[in-house]
């Protein structure tokens, strides 16, 4: 499916035009260029999908039709949870911890990061435990390079806020694992 029809599943509930509006993107691109995605299978969906149901806010990097990058968020007390998708093959995801001031596209320090291919990412990101959590990760280490998205690469954005019901999904379900 393509990365522009996933953005639209994700923000169609946003309170922006409807899917049928001339205000949102045409049909994406049917081929790959430079660092843009336009398409992702059908597993990779669902777990983005998935990733939003647990409550994370999305972002679209560059152009809805051609992102450079989607991220996503989940902020708790003392740390963000956040992925970016570069590609299918190139996906980051971190715990960043929360000292001062916190740039997700900029982290300088995480306690606990995954780099890889956009299935096992995600899915070690979804399973990662909650952070009050025995197990938690906590040793500070220098953030991967691959959680960096230059600041040009973002604009424009968009951002999808979860709902008010997933907003606090991710803690409660992490929380019923412990």
């Amino acid at each position: 499916m393509s990365i522009t029809t996933v953005f639209q599943r994700l923000t169609m509930n946003d309170g922006g035009p409807g899917l049928d509006s001339p205000n949102r993107p045409g049909p994406p691109s049917t081929t790959k260029s430079g660092d843009h995605m336009t398409e992702l299978p059908p597993v990779v969906e669902q777990l983005l999908l998935d990733v939003v149901a647990d409550g994370f806010t999305v972002y679209c990097c560059g152009p809805r039709t051609g992102p450079t990058a989607l991220a996503a968020s989940y902020q708790w007390d003392d740390c963000v949870d956040h992925l970016i998708i570069r590609s299918c093959e190139r996906v980051a995801a971190a715990r960043v911890p929360k000292l001062g001031r916190v740039d997700v596209f900029a982290p300088e320090v995480v306690v606990w990061a995954y780099e890889g291919a956009a299935e096992h990412t995600m899915r070690a990101l979804l399973n990662l435990v909650h952070p009050q959590h025995p197990d938690a990760p906590t040793d500070l280490y220098p953030a991967p390079r691959s959680l960096q998205v230059p600041r040009h690469e973002q604009r424009p954005m968009t951002i999808r806020l979860p709902s008010a019901s997933q907003a606090g999904m991710r803690a409660v379900r992490l929380a019923a694992r412990s």
